[in-house]
């Protein structure tokens, strides 16, 4: 394991490939060991794809279906999929949870506490998250650490017991929140 990944706030222009399938988005930043010589056999494409179908539980008829008939919920488990079959220590996450509904973000978010935690018992160990979200109540409600970024500048790091969401506004805007 070494490395960084990204996952893109925008899915459809920049993370996800809608006219390929579903093993193709998983597998096309990858494609090294899916066949003799550089060649890609669908059968082990699709086999790895069915690993993370089922363990993402990304709804979906077989992993040769198209991504562009997947709802945007499982759009973005395929694009997490491909982030992780990566296997990097660093997960650079920009808005993982915009635009899906509210089963996705709970997977979502039990997803990215286990990757921070690791899985001693299973060999894996903790991963470092980074999180981009403009939503204060998904950052304060899992994250440990927040920094806000104010034009340009990065502000101190701080834990998330000693903060509230009006602390993040002001930090974030210099104006002080009322209500």
């Amino acid at each position: 394991m070494q490395g960084a990944g990204f996952l893109s706030e925008d899915r459809t222009k920049e993370g996800l490939a809608l006219s390929l399938s579903v093993a193709d988005n998983v597998t096309l930043s990858k494609l090294k060991g899916f066949g003799p010589l550089g060649l890609v056999l669908p059968s082990r494409q699709d086999g790895a794809t069915r690993r993370w179908i089922e363990r993402l539980g990304i709804r979906c008829q077989s992993p040769r279906q198209l991504l562009s008939s997947l709802s945007g919920g499982n759009q973005q488990k395929v694009a997490l999929a491909r982030l992780l079959l990566h296997d990097v220590d660093v997960l650079l996450l920009d808005e993982p949870t915009r635009g899906i509904d509210v089963a996705a973000k709970a997977m979502i978010y039990k997803l990215i506490d286990a990757l921070a935690t690791g899985s001693p018992a299973e060999g894996r160990a903790p991963k470092a998250v980074l999180m981009v979200s403009s939503y204060l109540p998904e950052l304060m409600g899992i994250c440990d650490r927040v920094a806000v970024m104010r034009r340009g500048r990065l502000g101190p790091t701080r834990r998330i017991d000693e903060i509230d969401e009006h602390k993040l506004m002001f930090d974030a805007t210099g104006a002080e929140v009322t209500g």
